[in-house]
């Protein structure tokens, strides 16, 4: 049985490893500040930089010049996070396939007791039953793998009280440009009811991107014949006439008269409106159609990771001045959680151990949280729990 030092050696290997294949072009000495941010991320479950010191392995006997010294990488300026962000989105891209759905949705970074923060602004606290607090907003995108398996390719918090932030549209455009520039236009967005705005649609459609949206229900659209028509209407009347519990049809935006799309609906048990989607994917029969009612299934993998993200690596307990170092800091998050999701795709013994079901409970399909646990467990435990293939 392997003692703590060599566990130690062997995860500290997988993850120069993971580095070297997903971030190849760092430097010494950013390679150092990524190898033990993320070490310290892991086994602390933090994103407090104060909470990495006692896990961090190196010569540093004072653990106040390691603070400082993480600190400073933090906030250099001598390196640029987008770049190391981009080389990391083409990393992952390589396994995006066309069918591959690149989820996007919106969270909050709250901030209720911040007073001194650079443009604090007002956000809705989603753990605080909506209320309006200070903080700022994060743009969320992840690729899903299937089996529980998501990657985070894009969080970028932004406020929108900076000078340099036009919009909230504008942010979500450059956030989705940026990951399809790196997949070369493979993949499916699926966003969900607040992505009913023209501002995003439209220019989805005009670059080609294949997507799946869930409508509010008062958008009109365009039929074959030109008539124009209340999407909920639509909706309605075709499920009435269908004998199953969905329908699609053709559809256009008014502004777009040219560009086919289809509306897919869906009866809802307990609820008098339908599920609406409207979409950029071929929908010519009941097989299609249910294709794309799967991707937006698909889309509530973002909400259990966007939780495992705040609960399990504290990305909502983040203790920085400095408002221009959110980004960086929340590119280590996106890579440490990378990391886990390259440890399932990578090692597949372990993922079919930490998979197995406790008695009398289902099988784990969320391996995130027993997989950060088991990294805990080889340091902090004694080595009495059963060893993994």
């Amino acid at each position: 049985m392997l003692g703590k030092d060599a566990k130690r050696r062997h995860r500290l290997r997988d993850l120069q490893e993971f580095l070297h294949r997903f971030c190849p072009d760092l430097d010494k000495t950013r390679s150092k500040f990524f190898r033990q941010s993320l070490w310290g991320i892991l086994l602390s479950r933090s994103l407090v930089v104060a909470r990495w010191l006692p896990w961090i392995p190196d010569r540093c006997r004072q653990l106040f010049y390691r603070h400082k010294r993480l600190l400073n990488q933090l906030n250099s300026r001598d390196w640029d996070h987008q770049q190391v962000l981009q080389r990391y989105q083409q990393a992952w891209a390589k396994r995006v396939e066309c069918d591959t759905p690149l989820i996007v949705d919106l969270t909050d970074l709250a901030r209720p007791r911040a007073r001194k923060l650079k443009y604090l602004a007002l956000v809705r606290d989603g753990s605080n039953d909506g209320k309006l607090v200070s903080g700022y907003w994060c743009i969320e995108i992840y690729a899903d793998w299937g089996h529980g398996r998501i990657t985070p390719l894009c969080l970028h918090p932004y406020s929108i009280e900076d000078p340099a932030v036009l919009s909230e549209n504008a942010q979500i455009l450059r956030c989705v440009q940026q990951v399809f520039t790196a997949t070369a236009g493979r993949g499916v967005l699926v966003m969900d009811i607040g992505a009913d705005r023209d501002n995003l649609l439209i220019p989805w459609t005009d670059h080609h991107y294949k997507f799946v949206v869930r409508l509010r229900g008062d958008r009109h659209v365009l039929l074959d014949s030109g008539v124009r028509v209340e999407a909920r209407h639509l909706a309605e009347q075709l499920l009435s006439r269908s004998k199953g519990k969905r329908a699609w049809h053709r559809v256009y935006l008014p502004e777009r008269p040219h560009a086919p799309l289809y509306l897919v609906c869906k009866t809802l048990k307990g609820r008098e409106r339908p599920l609406m989607l409207l979409t950029a994917l071929t929908v010519e029969s009941a097989r299609t159609a249910a294709g794309a009612l799967s991707y937006y299934r698909r889309r509530w993998k973002c909400e259990e990771s966007a939780r495992f993200l705040k609960k399990e690596l504290g990305m909502e307990r983040i203790a920085l001045r400095v408002y221009e170092a959110f980004a960086p800091l929340l590119l280590l998050a996106i890579v440490a959680m990378g990391f886990l999701t390259w440890l399932q795709l990578h090692f597949a013994s372990l993922t079919h151990w930490l998979a197995k079901a406790s008695p009398g409970k289902r099988k784990i399909k969320f391996l995130y949280y027993r997989l950060l646990e088991w990294l805990g467990k080889q340091f902090l435990l004694t080595p009495s729990m059963d060893t993994p293939p």
